[in-house]
């Protein structure tokens, strides 16, 4: 029996009841995920009509690959809403949307169980009593709350107090000296209540609370406290009054709007706080098996699964199938109700006019982008000779300071665009001295070495001249590997060496193909550089605390390995560099305090 017979004999015997199904290939990875009323009638129509609908070109191809099925019950749908989004959390299969993972999204964190706390950047919420205000979307916009919080509200910005001394935030008047008592518990609790009203998007409460103790300093005759104040007012005031004000009724709303052309889809996200527009993001998707409902239901239960900041209404460009139940899951995770709502006229509709219009030109932008992608390669095809479009490239160099701490890169472009989950490091082992072509060959050769693992490229740009490239051509020569396609970029004449030809080659310099490999070689070359200087920063450590009397291998050793870098080592306080290397008090304030007497 075929694997599509026993796959629709197993079809047949699903029950009609909720659930969520896993499709697995022959290798057991998972390619789809979804959630079903009926498991019997939905997975069965992947096999039937469902397959050759026209608008969904890629259900045909995943269904071929379908080896397996798998499927959990559950009481219901909302139940198995719920499951589906973890699990392609957890999965991340390849025919479901996708959005980039958490770490993308920061979060501002308080942890009142600290008797003084700070706000810090996170990335993970924890189930910790702390206080979390985020994902903020973009990123941008995280720093510009943290910014603005630490402008106007003078909370202590370092890891710990224990140990620490007066640093130069307090000479500055930004911090209040929490670590040698100067600011009572009592007080500094006034100072987190302000952060808290700030980060909530109350600012004009915080406004109206500053200006009154303003006010009350002035008729106590503290002039110095009240200039305080209205200079934490002023700061206020200039930032809020950048913002857009987009409904005068400081509503809470996210706005989506969604484009798709070509088999590919923008979607723009307005984040809308108390009628001001504070942010706004743009997720890219290539459509696959899904029509655009379902890739903005797809959108929105993954976009929501990791956020608490949820408002009570959702616009959306285009009508989503499973809306109610989305609702009533969001509902469920923010303890009121969520309304989605696709309006037809009034203000609202224009809010998602706004919305597409941003998406349609996000679109057309991305689209001639592709286009000048692709004209990038066949330039470079013809220019270099290639039978055929370079659609994978790998460009390498090498980094290092007269033979020492030498480094390698390697970097991937795929379609024109790069890949930097490929991207890979490279520790020189096999050469001593200052030889950047051996380094080089070293690096080609560890990398051709796995040719079974990984077909070679259809072009290696090596950064250099025709040295570089002579040593790469050797190695593939010696593994008997003829057939790989190599060039090397040299810098400031950008001249292309190829084999066997006597003279280099200048692309035009305005033209699409030169453009495409000095992208690619600058980012290999940067990305060499970034793993050399991160090399360079632990033996800084290492030399510096060479001079430490009192600090001898093993102690230097559990300090670079706690703090890593000259910068965490400097952030360090006296507590903690005394516990890291089991060292005394006094030792560890003589190590903070030559630390710290080093420039960041």
């Amino acid at each position: 029996m075929q694997a599509i017979d026993r796959l629709q004999e197993k079809v047949k015997d699903l029950p009609d009841v909720p659930g969520v199904y896993l499709f697995r290939d022959r290798r057991g990875h998972v390619l789809y995920i979804g959630k079903a009323l009926s498991l019997r009638k939905r997975v069965g129509s992947y096999f039937t009509e469902a397959a050759d609908a026209p608008d969904r070109p890629l259900i045909r191809p995943m269904a071929e690959q379908i080896a397996d099925l798998e499927f959990i019950i559950t009481a219901n749908e909302l139940e198995a809403l719920i499951l589906e989004s973890n699990l392609i959390k957890s999965h991340k299969p390849r025919y479901n949307i996708l959005l980039k993972d958490d770490k993308h999204y920061p979060f501002l964190k308080l942890d009142l169980n600290d008797p003084f706390p700070w706000v810090q950047v996170v990335r993970r919420i924890k189930d910790d009593g702390a206080l979390y205000w985020g994902p903020y979307v973009p990123a941008t916009a995280m720093w510009d709350v943290l910014a603005l919080v630490n402008k106007t509200i003078p909370l202590r910005k370092c890891r710990s107090i224990k140990g620490r001394r007066l640093c130069l935030e307090y000479h500055l008047g930004r911090c209040l000296g929490p670590c040698e008592g100067l600011i009572s518990q009592q007080a500094y609790g006034e100072l987190v209540d302000q952060a808290r009203l700030l980060l909530d998007g109350k600012d004009q409460e915080l406004a109206r609370r500053l200006e009154a103790r303003m006010q009350q300093a002035a008729e106590a005759l503290e002039y110095e406290r009240a200039a305080k104040y209205r200079d934490q007012l002023a700061s206020l005031r200039q930032v809020f009054e950048r913002q857009r004000v987009i409904s005068p009724r400081e509503e809470d709303q996210d706005v989506f709007g969604l484009a798709a052309e070509g088999g590919e889809a923008q979607v723009q996200l307005f984040l809308i706080r108390r009628g001001r527009l504070i942010g706004r993001e743009t997720f890219t998707f290539e459509l696959k098996a899904e029509t655009v409902g379902e890739l903005l239901s797809a959108l929105l239960k993954q976009f929501y699964l990791r956020t608490r900041d949820i408002p009570r209404e959702i616009l959306l460009s285009h009508p989503v199938e499973d809306a109610p139940l989305i609702a009533a899951w969001l509902s469920s995770r923010a303890n009121r109700q969520i309304e989605l709502v696709v309006p037809q006229r009034g203000r609202k509709a224009r809010l998602i006019q706004l919305a597409l219009t941003n998406a349609q030109e996000a679109l057309a932008l991305s689209l001639r982008s592709s286009q000048s992608r692709e004209q990038a390669l066949k330039e470079l095809q013809a220019a270099l000779d290639l039978p055929a479009p370079p659609r994978r490239i790998e460009a390498y160099d090498v980094s290092n300071i007269s033979g020492t701490l030498a480094v390698g890169s390697q970097v991937v472009w795929e379609d024109g665009r790069p890949k930097k989950s490929a991207y890979k490091r490279y520790k020189i082992k096999t050469v001593d001295g200052p030889d950047d072509f051996a380094m080089l060959a070293e690096v080609v050769r560890r990398r051709l070495h796995k040719v079974e693992e990984m077909p070679p490229p259809d072009l290696m740009l090596l950064d250099g001249g025709r040295g570089q490239l002579n040593a790469a051509l050797g190695v593939a020569q010696e593994l008997g590997l003829y057939a790989v396609p190599m060039v090397s970029l040299a810098k400031e004449e950008e001249l292309v060496f190829r084999p066997g030809k006597a003279t280099p080659i200048a692309l035009p310099e305005r033209s699409r193909a030169r453009q495409l490999l000095q992208q690619i070689r600058d980012e290999s070359h940067r990305f060499a550089i970034t793993y050399h200087r991160a090399l360079r920063g632990k033996s800084a450590i290492r030399s510096l605390l060479d001079d430490v009397p009192g600090i001898g291998a093993k102690r230097r050793r559990a300090l670079l390995t706690r703090f890593g870098s000259l910068r965490r080592l400097r952030e360090a306080s006296i507590d903690e560099l005394r516990h890291a290397a089991g060292i005394s008090e006094s030792l560890a304030t003589t190590i903070h305090d030559v630390v710290g007497a080093i420039s960041a």
